[in-house]
């Protein structure tokens, strides 16, 4: 227990402070990463496209507000305020001509 802690301690030190341990375990990270998408893409294509048609409105609604958070709402609010000058100067050219 406590000598684990103390490993996992050190190793997050080492890596905070050591920017060649950094670049090597990204570059093992990518590197891993397109040799597991090279050989098993499809099929976690196909997991994930089958496990998101199950989802009903609210688990996607639920999904999406967790991953994107507050974002989401300066989205929504950005949206609002664009799509309202977008159509106040529509109107206002519809009346011009």
């Amino acid at each position: 227990g406590a000598e684990m802690r103390n490993m996992l301690g050190e190793l997050g030190e080492a890596l905070q402070k050591d920017e060649r341990l950094q670049h090597q375990i990204n570059r093992f990270a990518r590197r891993t990463m397109v040799g597991v998408s090279t050989r098993y893409g499809d099929q976690i294509v196909r997991l994930v496209s089958e496990t998101v048609k199950r989802w009903d409105a609210r688990t996607i609604t639920d999904r999406v507000e967790g991953a994107v958070g507050r974002d989401l709402q300066f989205i929504r609010i950005n949206g609002t305020l664009v799509g309202g000058l977008v159509g106040m100067g529509l109107h206002g050219l519809a009346g011009v001509i």
